[in-house]
């Protein structure tokens, strides 16, 4: 049978590789190890879940992943181990609505409904949106331009029963006014050392933020929205925790320009809960997605 062996390993699903660049992952000096193997067909999916009973994205040896049950779908499908590389590495409790993922089929992936065939194998908390064959050389993490993080809160006096698994529940009152403040001496290219969890290392803290800012959604519920090309472990959770304290304290907006110049995490806020974060959109260059067809 042809394709019996799985294709070469690709590139590590590493956050350290979450700084993305927006030229083609073909123009890099790593692109060997990008391309698609000869005789398979990468394939590109876009994934929804709800990561409330996931340990993160990231497959574990003992615990349930939203990569390890979709890499156990699809070799079931194909009837051979298949790689799933994620564009981002959710931590666990953390939902997505458009997380994009890659993999290398055995098998022409237009011939059948393999949408269809995922789904079948995964729980209704994993929902595979689209699917696309894609170039050879598109890959989920090096092609990114960038990234667009959602997070939730439920600002009132009581919890909410129904949105608990979805939203950060903050019963004292936040003032829009002064997290908007806050929040725009995020935008830009500068170190986010401050903001970021220990236990990955990577070459650079340095990232460059395009928006940051929050709206009022409902009466009882505010969102924050920020884009950016990669974010260090835990960066947009650490954040959203400063400004909420920032609040609470009555500190000026001014203080998180002051934190990002110290560099030192101890010196910011808590780290929010996973439940209010999503990530929402991945976003890629128009040449790289107007080659990838969807089926």
């Amino acid at each position: 049978m042809k394709n019996e062996t799985p294709p070469p390993t690709d590139l590590p699903d590493d956050p350290s590789t979450d700084s993305s660049t927006a030229s083609s992952a073909a123009s890099s000096p790593r692109a060997p190890y990008r391309q698609c193997a000869p005789g398979f067909f990468r394939t590109r999916i876009h994934v929804s879940y709800d990561g409330t009973d996931f340990s993160g994205w990231q497959r574990q040896t003992k615990l349930t992943s939203v990569q390890g049950t979709l890499e156990a779908a699809i070799s079931k499908i194909y009837a051979q181990p298949i790689r799933v590389l994620g564009a981002s590495r959710t931590d666990s409790g953390v939902h997505a609505n458009q997380q994009v993922a890659h993999f290398d089929a055995p098998r022409d992936p237009s011939t059948f409904d393999l949408r269809y065939a995922i789904q079948c194998l995964t729980p209704e908390s994993i929902v595979i949106k689209e699917i696309f064959q894609a170039p050879s050389d598109f890959h989920a993490i090096a092609c990114v331009t960038d990234k667009i993080y959602k997070y939730r809160v439920v600002n009132r006096r009581v919890p909410s029963a129904i949105r608990g698994r979805f939203t950060y529940w903050v019963r004292y009152p936040l003032n829009l006014e002064l997290l908007n403040a806050a929040s725009k001496f995020l935008v830009g290219k500068q170190d986010f050392k401050s903001f970021q969890s220990s236990g990955t290392i990577v070459q650079t803290t340095v990232r460059t933020i395009s928006e940051a800012y929050w709206t009022q959604v409902d009466e009882d519920t505010l969102e924050f929205t920020i884009r950016g090309d990669g974010f260090l472990k835990q960066m947009v959770r650490n954040i959203v925790g400063t400004l909420v304290d920032l609040n609470q304290d009555e500190l000026p907006p001014e203080r998180v320009r002051e934190l990002l110049a110290l560099g030192d995490r101890r010196l910011a806020g808590p780290t929010a809960p996973p439940q209010g974060l999503f990530l929402n959109r991945v976003n890629y260059p128009d040449f790289i997605d107007n080659r990838c067809r969807k089926l």
